[in-house]
């Protein structure tokens, strides 16, 4: 994973969260499809604010940038001696690859994933309680727009971060967590719009999938040791 999120907006890496948002409106309106723009670098764009403007995100990947280039310092006379062999760039590193992918994706992803998760027994315990009251309602429509807006985040940061070869069981894996959040939010939505229960019992079910899928992730990712 080699892009520079902050050379896709313009900026250095002390740049604050307010320019990084002003660079973003900047370059939507300049870049936008409707007003003449190119689709693929509206797509960068969006990648690049998505990881930048959350902070968590940002930390991770500002974190493998530094390590990255740490790395390449310490690696220095090597690659000097590699390059002389060869003109061509030098080979990635598998295991560098997967730092950076576990770091700036898989890891941001997994907490989000948690945010919705974890919490879902005890939202649904309190609206239970009486399905009816207005105000549990209310609580309960808001966790699932928050959720909503969650996974959506760390799909835009996934979608566009390819993993290297080595991680694409639980790349794919990792996808699947994502659908399973995604349909039961949906049909606990549906749920909130008509009471109809058969939407809550499919929401339950599903957001359960979702969770012993995570726990499976967790465990694998522990013995990564990255």
């Amino acid at each position: 994973m080699t892009r520079d999120f902050y050379r896709e907006l313009g900026l250095s890496p002390a740049a604050t969260a307010a320019e990084i948002k002003v660079a973003y409106r900047q370059l939507v309106k300049r870049h936008h499809p409707d007003a003449g723009g190119d689709a693929q670098r509206i797509v960068a764009i969006n990648v690049a604010y998505g990881v930048l403007s959350q902070a968590e995100t940002r930390q991770a990947y500002d974190a493998t940038q530094q390590e990255s280039h740490q790395k390449r310092t310490i690696n220095y006379g090597h690659s000097r001696k590699k390059s002389r062999r060869s003109s061509s760039s030098p080979c990635p590193n598998p295991t560098m690859e997967a730092y950076q992918w576990l770091r700036v994706v898989f890891d941001p992803a997994n907490r989000q994933l948690s945010r919705i998760i974890t919490p879902f027994p005890g939202k649904l315990r309190a609206l239970s309680a009486n399905l009816y009251d207005d105000k549990r309602m209310t609580v309960f429509c808001h966790y699932i727009s928050d959720s909503q807006r969650r996974v959506d985040l760390a799909q835009v940061v996934y979608q566009n971060c390819y993993p290297p070869p080595a991680l694409a069981d639980l790349s794919t894996d990792l996808y699947r967590c994502f659908g399973y959040v995604q349909e039961g939010l949906s049909q606990l939505n549906f749920y909130t719009m008509g009471y109809v229960d058969d939407y809550l019992r499919d929401g339950r079910e599903v957001m359960r999938l979702a969770r012993q899928l995570r726990y499976d992730l967790q465990q694998r990712r522990r013995h990564l040791h990255l």
